[in-house]
C-alpha cells in the first residue's frame, strides 16, 4: 500500500511540475511574439514620462518576455536600465512626437555617477527648447538633484523637502565578533586599505576617516555646482541652507527659489498643459520610458561595430549567474569581441567595487590582449574600485564621471579565528592530522603563528606589487608614482583625473565617442555584451536553486526584517573561499540622504 502511495504522489508531483513548466513556456512564447512585433506608432503631442522609482542599473535584460510573471510577486522591484533611459532621452530630443519630459520623482536607488549621466542627458534635451517638468510628493537630496534640471519643479502641498547634505555610514562588527568569540586576523597592503575595519574596529581609522571626508565632500560639491547652475542659487547659500535648516516647509523652499510651485498632481498636469498650449480638458498622451524604449530602432548604421561590454557586481572566480563579474564569463566575452572582425573598438563599462585578486588578474589578461588588437576604452559607472580598477588598466583611455568612486589600489587577506565560538560556545571540536607543522595553515580555530603571518604577508605584498605594476604599465607611470596615489586610497572621478588615474570626465556616451575616434569610425552600430541570459533559464535557475550565494541570502531574508543586513552575510562568505586574497573597495560604505518620510 505504501508503495502505491509513493507512486501516486510522485505521479501527481510530475503532473504539477509539468503544468507549471508548460505555463512558463506559453508565457515565454507569448512574450517573445509580442516583443518581436512591429514597433508601435507613437501619438503626436506626447510627453515622455520618466518615473524613476526603481533601482537604476547600467543594463537590464532587454525585452523580457516574462515580465508578466512579476505580477506573481508585486513586491519585486524591476530595475531600470541606464542604457535605455539615456537612449530614450536622446531619441526624444529629435522626435517631433515628444513635446516634453515629465520627471516623476519620489525615490530611486542609484549612485551619483548614474544620476549625473541621466541629468546631463536631460540638460541636452532641455537645450532643444522642449520642456522638462518635475513633480514629487516629497524631495530628498538625490531626487531634488535630479529635479533641479527641470524648467519647473513642483511639490505636493502636504509634502516635505529634505535638503540637509550627505552623510556616509560605515557599519562595524568587531564588537559583535568579540562577543561571539571570533578574532579576525588581517594582512593588508596600503595604509588606506580599510576594507577590514568593519571586522576589526569599532570606529574609523584616521586614514579611512580622512578619505571619506575628502571624497564625500567632493561628491557633494559636484552636485551642488549643478544645482546652483540650474536654479541660479549660489553654492555658498546652498551649503548654508543645508547646515542651518531654516527652511521648514515646502513654501519656505519655494520662496528661496528651490521650488517653482506647490501643487497637487492634477494642478501639475494642468500647468503642463498650459505650457503645451492645449486646453485643460485635452488628454495629453503620456508615454512611459519602458514603452518608448521599445519604439527605438537599432543604434547607428553601417557594418562596423563598437562593442559595449558591461561588467557589474563583485569580481569572482569561475562562472557566475549574471549578478557578479565572473572571471571565466567576462574573459570569454572579451576574447569573443577581440576575435570578431566586425567589432572595431570596445567600451568596457565597469560598475564594481572589486573582489578576488586572482579573478581580477584573469580578466586583466584578456583585456590586455584585447587592447593590443583594437581600441579599448573604459567607462566607469558609480564605482570602479580596487579589482574594478585593476581590470580597467589595459585601456588606452579611462573615462569616469566626476562623482565616480575609483582607485582603492590595494589588497588584503582576512582569516578568522573562531576557536572560542566553536569550542567554548558551540562545543564543536576539530582534530587535525597533517604532514608538517604548517600543513594546517589557515584553519579557523587557532591564531596564525608569526612565521605563518610573515608568509601570508609576503603573498599579499607580491600581489600588491603586481597590482602596482599593472597600473604603472597601463597609466604610463612609475611604480613609485602609482604607490603614492595607491595604498588603498579611494578617489572620486574628478580627483582621480588630477592624480593621473583617469583620462576624461564623462559618461558612457563620452567613452563611445572616444572609441569611435580611435577606431576612425564615422558610421557604426553599437552592440551590447554579454548576450542576455535566456529568460526561461533564469526562472529555472531560480526554481532549482542554481543561483549565487548572495541571491540565496537575499531570498532567505526577504520579509524577515533583516533584508538590509543580508549583504553582510555574503561578505563573510568571501573569506572562506579558496582564493581569499581580495582586491576590494576599502570598506562597505552607504551614502545616506535622510528624508522626513
Amino acid at each position: 500500500m505504501n508503495f502505491f502511495k509513493v507512486v501516486l504522489a510522485s505521479a501527481i508531483g510530475y503532473i504539477i511540475a509539468g503544468v507549471i513548466l508548460l505555463t512558463l513556456l506559453i508565457v515565454t512564447a507569448v512574450g517573445i511574439a509580442s516583443s518581436s512585433s512591429d514597433q508601435e506608432e507613437l501619438p503626436s503631442d506626447a510627453v515622455l514620462t520618466l518615473k524613476l522609482n526603481y533601482p537604476i542599473v547600467d543594463r537590464v535584460q532587454d525585452g523580457n518576455p516574462l515580465a508578466a510573471l512579476a505580477l506573481l510577486n508585486p513586491n519585486e522591484q524591476t530595475p531600470l536600465g541606464l542604457n535605455d533611459i539615456l537612449s530614450s532621452i536622446e531619441k526624444a530630443k529629435t522626435d517631433n512626437n515628444i513635446k516634453g519630459i515629465i520627471l516623476d520623482l519620489t525615490t530611486f536607488q542609484a549612485g551619483y555617477a548614474k544620476l549625473t549621466e541621466v541629468r546631463n542627458k536631460l540638460e541636452e534635451f532641455k537645450a532643444t527648447g522642449k520642456f522638462i517638468y518635475a513633480y514629487a510628493d516629497y524631495y530628498y537630496f538625490p531626487t531634488y538633484f535630479m529635479a533641479s534640471v527641470a524648467d519647473s519643479v513642483f511639490v505636493n502641498p502636504e509634502g516635505e523637502m529634505a535638503f540637509n547634505g550627505m552623510v556616509a555610514q560605515v557599519t562595524f562588527f568587531a564588537g559583535a565578533l568579540e562577543k561571539l568569540g571570533v578574532n579576525m586576523q588581517v594582512v593588508r597592503a596600503g595604509k588606506f586599505k580599510g576594507a577590514v575595519e568593519a571586522y576589526t574596529r569599532n570606529n574609523l581609522s584616521p586614514e579611512n576617516k580622512e578619505q571619506i571626508e575628502i571624497y564625500i565632500n567632493s561628491v557633494f560639491n559636484e552636485t551642488l555646482a549643478k544645482i546652483s547652475k540650474s536654479r541660479k542659487i549660489d553654492v555658498a547659500k546652498l551649503k548654508a541652507d543645508a547646515d542651518e535648516l531654516k527652511m521648514k516647509s515646502v513654501n519656505d523652499f519655494k520662496s528661496n527659489g528651490y521650488i517653482d510651485a506647490v501643487a497637487y498632481r492634477d494642478q501639475f498636469y494642468s500647468a503642463m498643459k498650459k505650457r503645451m498650449g492645449v486646453k485643460d480638458d485635452h488628454k495629453v498622451p503620456l508615454i512611459s520610458e519602458q514603452k518608448y524604449a521599445k519604439s527605438l530602432e537599432d543604434v547607428g548604421s553601417g557594418s562596423d561595430r563598437i562593442a559595449v561590454v558591461y561588467a557589474s557586481g563583485d569580481i569572482i572566480g569561475g562562472k557566475g549567474d549574471g549578478t557578479q563579474i565572473a572571471a571565466d564569463d567576462l574573459a570569454e566575452t572579451l576574447k569573443n569581441v577581440r576575435l570578431d572582425n566586425k567589432v572595431k573598438a570596445v567600451v568596457l563599462r565597469i560598475d564594481s567595487r572589486g573582489g578576488s585578486s586572482l579573478a581580477s588578474d584573469i580578466i586583466w589578461r584578456e583585456a590586455k590582449l584585447l587592447s593590443a588588437a583594437k581600441p579599448l576604452i573604459v567607462s566607469m559607472s558609480d564605482v570602479a574600485a580596487s579589482g574594478g580598477y585593476y581590470i580597467a588598466t589595459p585601456a588606452s583611455k579611462i573615462v569616469a564621471e566626476p562623482t565616480t568612486i575609483t582607485g582603492s589600489i590595494g589588497v588584503f587577506g582576512l582569516i578568522p579565528n573562531a576557536q572560542k565560538l566553536l569550542n567554548d560556545k558551540l562545543g564543536i571540536e576539530f582534530e587535525y592530522v597533517g604532514t608538517g607543522k604548517h600543513s594546517d595553515i589557515g584553519r579557523i580555530d587557532r591564531d596564525m603563528t608569526l612565521e605563518e603571518r610573515e608568509y601570508i604577508e609576503s603573498i599579499i605584498d607580491k600581489i600588491y606589487d603586481t597590482f602596482l605594476s599593472r597600473v604603472a604599465e597601463g597609466r604610463k607611470m612609475t611604480k613609485e608614482q602609482v604607490h603614492e596615489v595607491a595604498q588603498g586610497r579611494v578617489w572620486t572621478g574628478v580627483m582621480a583625473k588630477e592624480v593621473g588615474l583617469v583620462d576624461e570626465l564623462g559618461g558612457l556616451e563620452k567613452a563611445i565617442e572616444i572609441a569611435a575616434k580611435e577606431a576612425n569610425l564615422t558610421e557604426y552600430k553599437l552592440k551590447e555584451y554579454p548576450k542576455v541570459q535566456d529568460q526561461l533559464e533564469l526562472i529555472v535557475n531560480k526554481m532549482t536553486g542554481n543561483t549565487s550565494f548572495q541571491s540565496k541570502v537575499k531570498e532567505m531574508t526577504k520579509y524577515t526584517g533583516f533584508e538590509s543586513y543580508a549583504h553582510y552575510l555574503s561578505e563573510f562568505e568571501k573569506f572562506g573561499t579558496k582564493h581569499s586574497v581580495q582586491a576590494l573597495m576599502p570598506f562597505d560604505i552607504s551614502v545616506k540622504n535622510y528624508s522626513l518620510q
